[in-house]
């Protein structure tokens, strides 16, 4: 059976992400990162570009004059909107395959549920928590990244797990039914993905522990925050397998009933934030 490191290895020699998304997460998490090194790489995917000047000429920002230079455009959204900003850019393709009904796992459904995690996950540091929450939408964006690298790698093993894990009488962590049926599973594949990326620790700690419901985390942390949103997600009906969620951790579900009337404030406004991201990050906009 392929170890974690196994299928990083074959991942990356796949070359399936792109470069520049890779090098920008990269740099973005030195200090010794340049603007020019930035400019220069983001100026070799014209994509990208033209989606960072289109946000920060936004209604979003609300700046009074055109910005029209990478640099620029770098200083207003800041670092971590840029990380984030390429990371969905970088990753939205990998998530999109050929549509099969009846498929158990699809790569669309993932991306709508770590783009829903994400979203939520950002709405609950912000509005809950009072804090910026980029972080938390980047480990929640890319939390099931280890799904894509087996399904590319160990497919037919990948949908054997999501049969037993819809399994009514199936109570088996999904994470344990990938280790003995894969040989490892999404949670240390996407960890040790996200340590070649030099991403923040906080972000490699939530991909390791998200389907830990064993130990408790601090309120708030990445890692309690990335949980508490992808239980919403999964309740309602975002989950990665349609019909399973998993229950939250006691100590989550005790916060979660103590705030009960700022989540459904939270949630009632969920539509909104989705659709603002939508204006953001979906390249569909640009073809309109």
């Amino acid at each position: 059976m392929p170890s974690a490191q196994n299928l990083i290895d074959k991942f990356n020699d796949m070359k399936t992400l792109p470069h520049v998304a890779i090098r920008v997460t990269q740099m973005v998490g030195t200090e010794s990162a340049t603007m020019q090194e930035f400019e220069e790489i983001i100026r070799l995917d014209p994509v990208l570009v033209t989606r960072l000047l289109r946000l920060v000429n936004s209604p979003y920002f609300g700046l009074s004059s055109q910005v029209n230079s990478i640099a620029k455009a770098v200083v207003y959204i800041g670092m971590k909107h840029l990380r984030n900003l390429v990371a969905v850019e970088g990753l939205r393709n990998v998530f999109r395959d050929k549509e099969e009904k009846g498929e158990i796992f699809s790569r669309k459904n993932l991306w709508i549920h770590s783009s829903t995690v994400a979203i939520l996950s950002q709405m609950i540091s912000r509005r809950i928590f009072g804090e910026d929450g980029e972080d938390v939408f980047l480990a929640s964006i890319i939390h099931d990244i280890g799904l894509i690298i087996e399904d590319q790698l160990t497919g037919a093993q990948l949908r054997q797990v999501c049969s037993d894990y819809l399994a009514k009488d199936q109570e088996e962590s999904i994470t344990a039914l990938e280790d003995s049926v894969i040989g490892t599973n999404h949670a240390k594949v996407g960890r040790l993905l996200a340590t070649e990326w030099h991403l923040p620790e906080q972000v490699i700690e939530a991909i390791r522990f998200h389907h830990n419901h064993d130990k408790k985390f601090p309120i708030p942390s990445v890692i309690s925050i990335l949980q508490l949103a992808e239980f919403m997600a999964c309740k309602m009906h975002y989950g990665v397998v349609a019909g399973r969620c998993d229950p939250l951790p006691d100590y989550l579900a005790g916060h979660l009933k103590s705030k009960m009337t700022d989540y459904k404030v939270l949630l009632k406004a969920l539509p909104a934030e989705m659709a603002k991201a939508k204006e953001l990050y979906d390249s569909e906009q640009e073809k309109e």
